[in-house]
């Protein structure tokens, strides 16, 4: 599977204000919602702000001002819930006197997008407390419940605490505490939530001192209960830097620093993870990690597999973006470095649809800093970063979420000004459909060529020039003297026209066209079958039965003309037979749309040297022949060559036995034009085609 092309990025918003995005999630239905922070440029305002994109389309809707906060300070993020709804929720600060005067007292709100709606729900209160309290998470269960948590103080240690609202018409339970109290220890960091499909929510802090400190996890079950804390992590270290996660399927992963000495910078990388339907962790292992950074984000496929992403510092090299993934096996893959520039450790971000592709972002740059992706595609990361962001300097931090049809979408902020950012968002698209080549161009210039075959086997492009001459276009060497070669249409489905060669075996092998790359033994190629020497004849003249794709034809000893329809996929459907009799005939020509029907023609030339056309129905059969003219004896090559005069029509060209090659320009009605000298030399070609 290959990942579409990002297309062009557009603006969310305009540049005059300082716009710093907060979050990105997709609904269960696949609307993509943005949260942002909108901050007057002379500081005066801070506002929360969202739009949504509908699934399906590429539009996104008109901003939307969830709350004016009382100060600058405020945590906000997105909850997906499984009901389809998205909630934000955001933290406000109302007694702090600026950035620096930070005071106590503080209040959870949220606002819902239901499932379906296109408006946002008035702000409700989650809770509100007078003392010091940050860092506010929800998680939605699959019968619409939300669980709340947060990082609150008492009695100067920090501790995590909960409240639940079990229907969108219930209201919040009091605050419970999570942790259990010690004297000596606190939380180290906010706590983490995640919400399993069979109801149970999760819950992972750490709790330490100044020397030593645990991973340890609380699970809320069905009945409203939470379990007693359980610790993960070895005992004796100190962890920081937690991150808790869940994918698809069920699999969960926590992911953190670890040393034996706080007052070192020397750190390890250790996770555990938790099988699907399970509230049973594994043991603390190390990850795939690296003594100089640190994982930043973690994301888990729905077969269970674990990708990291972070920052590494390596000397001569400088700070970089590095992934790994741990298999649902317990296998880890080599450290890749994604990164090909300095990396600020500004933002990254990571996430995997529901294919199991991951997706990541990363900033990237020393003074100009870009946002960059890469995609890991059936177990490969992108063989080089893509670069999203269009600013020329300052910076730009981004997200990344995956939509309903499973395309990444990225939002990012990137600078304007000295004080002023915009908001602008791209994803991937298909590329738009090259249109199918035309017949016999296979230089990829839109004219009809003429391929020639020496006796020491080499194969060469003579290039229409589009006023009648040829040129010589890119030739391989290689090929058996005895191969039979029969130029054709766009069977492998790239847009660039094949050749089918047929050896002295009777093997006959698609060879892929490259639109102006020259066909070698050893390119791209896939056997149709052996069996072919049964055929003396052997011609394609493009689309005989109105399908739009090219056909083949093949002749017997006998006189037996057999079709081999294409079949879409590369081959060819079960042959066809046309009729018998063709065994007076020693020359057969597909000649495409000679007569200016729309339908591809045959011509056939006897042994007393008298040319017949045979015009295509469009069904995969012939009318009646019609006699065009004598003399076609002096020729030991007819060659069909599509257009390469520029006038639309189709034409031929006939080499002689002295090596003289002639055009017979297509009158478009079935008939050829006076006959035109193009030039000597042309017996060097064994075979013309």
């Amino acid at each position: 599977m290959a990942l579409d092309p990002w297309a062009a990025s557009v603006p969310l918003t305009d540049g005059a204000s300082i716009f710093s995005i907060r979050d990105l999630k997709t609904a269960k239905d696949g609307t993509v919602v943005a949260l942002w922070s909108r901050t007057a440029a002379d500081r005066s305002t801070n506002e929360l702000v969202v739009s949504h994109r509908p699934a399906g389309s590429s539009a996104w809707s008109a901003a939307h001002v969830l709350r004016t906060l009382p100060s600058w300070r405020s945590d906000a993020s997105l909850t997906v819930s499984a009901d389809g709804s998205v909630t934000a929720s955001w933290m406000e600060y109302p007694n702090d006197g600026g950035p620096g005067n930070e005071k106590p007292g503080g209040v959870f709100r949220m606002a819902t997008l239901a499932a379906g709606a296109t408006t946002w729900s008035d702000p409700t209160d989650i809770m509100s407390d007078p003392g010091w309290v940050h860092s506010g998470q929800l998680a939605g269960s699959p019968s619409g419940e939300l669980v709340a948590v947060w990082q609150g103080f008492s009695d100067g240690k920090a501790g995590a605490y909960s409240s639940t609202r079990t229907a969108p018409d219930a209201a919040w339970s009091a605050p419970v505490r999570l942790d259990e109290p010690a004297a000596d220890a606190g939380l180290n960091g906010p706590p983490q939530l995640i919400y399993s499909a069979q109801g149970t929510a999760t819950v992972a802090y750490v709790q330490g001192g100044a020397r030593t400190g645990e991973v340890k996890v609380t699970d809320r079950a069905a009945d409203g209960t939470w379990s007693k804390p359980v610790t993960v992590s070895k005992p004796g270290t100190y962890p920081t830097g937690l991150t808790l996660a869940i994918g698809g399927g069920g699999h969960a992963a926590l992911a953190w620093r670890t040393t034996d000495d706080p007052s070192s910078e020397s750190s390890a990388q250790a996770i555990a993870v938790r099988p699907a339907d399970s509230l049973t962790w594994g043991a603390e292992e190390p990850a795939n990690g690296f003594q100089t950074g640190a994982w930043r984000k973690v994301a888990i496929n729905p077969k269970g597999d674990v990708t990291l992403l972070g920052v590494a510092y390596d000397e001569g090299i400088g700070f970089t973006a590095r992934t790994t993934t741990r298999s649902a096996s317990g296998t880890w893959s080599a450290l890749k470095t994604l990164s090909t520039g300095y990396v600020p450790d500004d933002q990254f971000d990571l996430t995997v649809g529901p294919d199991g592709t991951f997706h990541a972002v990363w900033t990237q740059g020393d003074t100009n800093r870009k946002l960059m992706t890469s995609s890991r595609v059936d177990g490969a990361w992108s063989a080089a970063p893509t670069p999203l962001s269009t600013n020329t300097s300052g910076y730009a931090l981004g997200l990344v979420t995956v939509d309903a049809a499973n395309r990444p979408v990225a939002v990012w902020e990137q600078s304007t000004g000295d004080f002023t950012t915009q908001l602008r968002t791209a994803t991937t698209a298909p590329a738009p459909v090259k249109p199918l080549p035309k017949w016999r161009d296979h230089s990829g210039d839109g004219k009809g060529d003429l391929l020639g075959l020496t006796p020491t086997g080499t194969l060469t492009v003579r290039t229409g020039t589009g006023t009648g001459g040829l040129g010589t276009g890119a030739s391989a060497a290689g090929w058996p003297a005895t191969s039979t070669v029969v130029p054709f249409g766009d069977l492998s489905g790239d847009r660039c026209n094949d050749l089918l060669v047929r050896d002295a075996a009777g093997v006959l092998t698609r060879y892929d066209g490259g639109c102006g790359t020259a066909f070698a033994p050893s390119g791209p190629k896939r056997t149709i079958g052996a069996g072919w020497q049964i055929y003396n004849s052997l011609t394609a003249p493009g689309d005989l039965t109105g399908d739009g794709r090219t056909d083949l034809l093949a002749r017997t000893p006998a006189g037996e003309l057999w079709m081999y329809a294409a079949d879409g996929t590369g081959k060819f459907k079960p042959r066809v037979k046309i009729g018998g009799g063709w065994q007076i005939y020693n020359s057969l020509v597909g000649v495409g749309d000679f007569t200016g029907d729309g339908k591809v023609d045959l011509v056939a030339r006897d042994t007393a040297g008298v040319l017949w056309r045979y015009a295509g129905t469009g069904t995969g059969a012939f009318a009646a022949r019609v006699k065009i003219g004598g003399g076609w004896q002096i020729y030991n090559s007819l060659v069909g060559v599509g257009d390469f005069t520029g006038d639309g029509k189709a034409d031929l060209v006939a080499r002689d036995t002295a090596g003289v090659l002639w055009r017979y320009a297509g009158t478009g009605t079935g008939a050829f034009a006076a006959r035109v000298k193009i030039g000597g030399g042309w017996q060097m070609y064994k075979t013309l085609s």
